[in-house]
């Protein structure tokens, strides 16, 4: 995956494997289409990765645990972030795929490149919380374009461990692609619950 990776630890796999799991299922169901996981490689990683040879979205998340605010994000490339939206806006698969190669997106897109990220928001948090209840909590926090070998920009200290995983997913008939997800450690053994 990359040189200076660091071995996963035992629950990084199992949160990585939801987390997956969730956003294909909620987003097969919204978006009318199949999107199927293949392949998941996990690691844990200092630096934040960036996507390669083409323009990649940024959905950008911020990852509540133990009531501190942390980020991540899931990088999907440009084309099949569009056909995500295109599909959330009920287009036909030929329109997508035509779709799927613009690079000036006008407003209806971008808005709909929103909510594609509030929904996998939704599905992550859910993912996330069934693993780590009551200490997490996770919300989009919009999305950002990447020309390749561009990092996303969130906020983290310098060494601060993450989460990084690569999935191959496809999206309906289109071609397989990567998904890069970024998530902040999160130690399995954290500060005991309060019930309310």
């Amino acid at each position: 995956m990359h040189d200076t990776l660091e071995q996963p630890q035992a629950t990084d796999r199992k949160l990585v494997a939801q987390c997956f799991a969730k956003l294909a299922e909620d987003l097969s169901l919204l978006l009318d289409r199949p999107l199927t996981c293949g392949e998941v490689e996990v690691a844990r990683a200092r630096q934040r990765i960036a996507g390669e040879k083409v323009v990649h979205v940024a959905f950008r998340l911020g990852v509540t645990v133990d009531g501190t605010l942390r980020h991540g994000a899931l990088l999907v490339p440009l084309g099949d972030s569009i056909a995500m939206a295109c599909y959330l806006m009920m287009m036909a698969d030929d329109v997508v795929a035509a779709r799927r190669k613009d690079r000036d997106l006008e407003r209806a897109t971008k808005d709909a490149l929103l909510e594609v990220g509030n929904l996998m928001g939704g599905s992550l948090d859910c993912a996330i919380r069934e693993l780590f209840p009551r200490r997490t909590a996770t919300r989009s926090e919009g999305c950002q374009g990447l020309k390749p070998g561009v990092a996303p920009a969130f906020p983290r200290a310098a060494d601060e461990e993450h989460v990084l995983a690569r999935a191959t997913l496809t999206l309906h008939e289109f071609p397989a692609f990567d998904a890069w997800l970024m998530l902040p450690s999160i130690a399995e053994n954290g500060p005991a619950s309060v019930s309310s």
